[in-house]
């Protein structure tokens, strides 16, 4: 946030490793959110896991340099009256209306995992896919522990919802 502009935010920094970039849906969703948060005339900085955890000082320093020039960057576009707008979204021709999800598949919550049949879990997660968001694996996994009624998510539980979710995706 703008240290002297309350409401004035002016950078994000992201810090999620290769592999979770490298994948499809998370390449889609972080280039998507960038776009929106730069068309609001915020700056990105990228912090990598093994630059944080190697060379600390060096990122923390790379980091204060970017929110300054964040900062610099935000009092340009306001002194010039380039306050960034709320960007319309780009027409897409024949654009389906967005997807909800249909009714929840009749798997009571509340049993142990091993009590779920694989056609169940299948069904739920294909449940969720069903409104067309694409949400990663751990996504649905944190979804589905919530509607099964688990308290935590055990090693069990999650080798049973990706095992349902490896199905599901084909």
């Amino acid at each position: 946030m703008h240290p002297i502009k309350p409401g004035r935010y002016v950078l994000a920094i992201e810090c999620d490793g290769a592999s979770y970039h490298s994948a499809p849906t998370a390449r889609d969703r972080d280039r998507l959110r960038q776009q929106q948060l730069e068309n609001l005339g915020w700056q990105f900085h990228r912090i990598w896991p093994t630059d944080w955890f190697l060379r600390r000082e060096d990122e923390v320093r790379r980091a204060l340099a970017a929110f300054e020039a964040a900062v610099a960057h935000a009092d340009t576009l306001d002194r010039d009256g380039l306050h960034p707008q709320r960007p319309a979204p780009a027409p897409v021709p024949n654009r389906a209306p967005p997807r909800t999800r249909g009714p929840r598949p009749p798997v009571p919550p509340g049993r142990s995992i091993d009590a779920y049949s694989p056609q169940d879990l299948r069904a739920l997660v294909q449940w969720v896919l069903s409104d067309g968001k694409l949400p990663t694996d751990d996504e649905i996994v944190t979804e589905l522990t919530r509607e099964l009624g688990f308290q935590r998510r055990g090693a069990k539980i999650v080798a049973a919802l990706m095992t349902a979710i490896r199905t599901a995706r084909g």
